[in-house]
């Protein structure tokens, strides 16, 4: 009987059912070669040695004792997550798509298609698909976020689209706002069919833009009535409409939820105001100061702090959730702001759309240092102004390029 090597995990499995390591031989430590992890392994055992090592079952001559194995034991289960590793370099560019009405990379001419995109501005993410808003096309669009693949475009007969804006997704229900025709539209997220349209009456729309949802209620900024409506998610009915003095109101455009707040840029009055998502009720208005708010637009929560576009100023004002208080204001240098729009938050990092800039600026969500400003023909950015972030992907409406750009924050 000859002696064969086997690997240390597969002689230590052996071992462990016969004797104890200090008793076996060293010379079975050495390398078997197995051929695949899952193998299993056959072998007669006397003093510490191996012999007769074979994928096949066999017998043992007297005085030897049968063992078996496999290459590898059932799967642990999961560790603790480790520490959050160092900043990762810069995105490829050449890993960024350009979604455009006829497909990926620009391929074909730019109109047409199945997209249908004209005008987009809006556009929200409901965990599986991208829904974007055709203001020039009275129409919204569905692709699926894996891929960016034309799912439908909506138009006509009761959708009732008239110069679409803002979206928001309820968990069940899309809602957009039709700036044309002073309206929201609800439609059904699983199909895209219409639910309701609500207009007229104490819904008090007006310029309706900017949308958001904490799942039970909605709430729409009314830009040109200086006031912000409130309705039940879950038929659509009226709850309250916010506009007398106190509020701040003033061409009021943005919406975020913190979880416990609502906060509000008022574009005409180079402030934010923020409400008790709970009632209504009003908490404080920000303007002034070291705020440094001039014509602010999009607005988005980084779980701590708030984070403001100004449109005007070339820059982004950070303040505190908790209390209001101010933080800083990124400008100027590197960071590239030209007609800062849409905001978005990524769980690390805050990306902005530069409208007049045809650019995108990254910063980090810690201490708002500048990380890279994306920009030149392969992104293809045309008057960007919405933004989402769908878990992976940062996906950037071009509203005069009539396309999507999308870019991999991984």
């Amino acid at each position: 009987m000859s002696r064969v090597s086997l690997p240390r995990w597969a002689v230590t499995a052996a071992l462990c059912l016969t004797c104890t390591l200090a008793t076996c031989s060293a010379t079975t430590m050495l390398s078997a070669g197995a051929s695949t992890p899952s193998t299993t392994y056959y072998a007669c055992l006397k003093n510490g040695t191996l012999s007769k090592v074979s994928t096949a079952s066999h017998t043992c001559a007297t005085g030897y004792r049968a063992v078996s194995w496999n290459a590898i034991g059932p799967r642990g289960t999961t560790g603790a997550a480790g520490p959050r590793g160092a900043p990762g370099s810069p995105i490829d560019i050449s890993k960024v798509a350009i979604l455009n009405w006829n497909g990926w990379l620009g391929v074909g001419n730019h109109s047409g298609g199945s997209y249908g995109f004209n005008a987009p501005i809006g556009i929200a993410f409901d965990g599986t698909h991208l829904w974007v808003t055709n203001h020039g096309g009275n129409s919204v669009t569905e692709l699926n976020a894996s891929g960016g693949s034309w799912v439908r475009t909506l138009s006509g007969g009761s959708y009732g689209f008239n110069q679409p804006n803002g979206i928001a997704f309820d968990g069940t229900h899309l809602w957009v706002t039709n700036v044309g025709n002073n309206s929201v539209t609800e439609l059904n997220a699983s199909n895209g069919s219409w639910v309701r349209t609500l207009s007229g009456g104490s819904y008090a729309f007006s310029t309706p833009y900017g949308i958001a949802s904490d799942g039970t209620h909605l709430w729409v900024a009314n830009y040109g009535g200086n006031s912000v409506t409130e309705l039940n998610a879950s038929n659509g009915g009226w709850v309250r409409t916010l506009s007398d003095g106190s509020f701040g109101f003033s061409a009021p455009y943005g919406l975020a939820l913190d979880g416990t707040y609502l906060w509000v840029t008022n574009h005409s009055g180079n402030s934010v105001t923020e409400l008790n998502a709970s009632n209504g009720g009003w908490v404080r208005t920000l303007s002034g100061g070291s705020y440094g708010f001039n014509a602010p637009f999009g607005i988005a929560f980084d779980g701590t702090h708030l984070w403001v576009a100004n449109y005007l100023g070339d820059s982004m004002t950070e303040f505190n959730a908790s209390d209001g208080s101010w933080v800083r204001t990124p400008s100027g240098g590197s960071y590239g702001f030209n007609a800062p729009f849409g905001v978005a938050f990524d769980g690390t990092h805050l990306w902005e759309t530069n409208q007049a800039g045809m650019s995108v600026t990254e910063l980090n969500a810690v201490d708002g240092s500048w990380i890279q400003t994306f920009s030149g023909g392969v992104y293809g950015f045309v008057d960007p102004e919405g933004i989402a972030f769908d878990g992976t992907h940062l996906w950037m409406v071009n509203s005069q390029g009539n396309s999507l750009t999308d870019i991999p924050t991984t």
